[in-house]
């Protein structure tokens, strides 16, 4: 029996990943999550201002209601404290609809500072604004 020497080990034999393959797949992979999170952060702020625009809707049916049924809430140039007065309520002292009491439900501060952003004041009249920008 004759014994033959092996020559040392040249090529790569052995299973894993070398260095090399492995921080280029988190590479990869951290370029995916970062594109992922890009998307779905955009869902999110159309989401948050999809809410917004309905508190404000709200906001703004209630004050055109209690406006036309001759409630006494607005607070001239004061955006803030006119809402607060909705969300405190408010009734007509006289017509037909005295003693009705017109109420924000409950609306918490990042609720209302979010509708705030499609809110404008105009005169006597709390109006919904589509593009957020708040100004009449």
């Amino acid at each position: 029996m004759q014994i033959v020497d092996m020559p040392p080990h040249s090529g790569r034999d052995h299973a894993g990943f070398s260095l090399i393959e492995l921080l280029v797949t988190i590479a990869i992979l951290s370029i995916i999550v970062a594109i992922a999170i890009g998307a779905f952060g955009g869902a999110r702020q159309g989401a948050e201002d999809q809410k917004d625009k309905r508190n404000a809707q709200e906001i703004a049916s209630i004050a055109a209601m209690a406006n036309a049924a001759g409630a006494d809430f607005v607070v001239v140039g004061d955006e803030r404290g006119t809402i607060e007065n909705l969300r405190n309520g408010c009734a007509p002292t006289r017509g037909a609809l005295k003693g009705r009491l017109f109420q924000l439900p409950s609306l918490g501060e990042p609720e209302i500072t979010g509708a705030m952003r499609f809110l404008a004041l105009n005169d006597t009249e709390l109006q919904y604004r589509l593009d957020g920008n708040g100004s009449p």
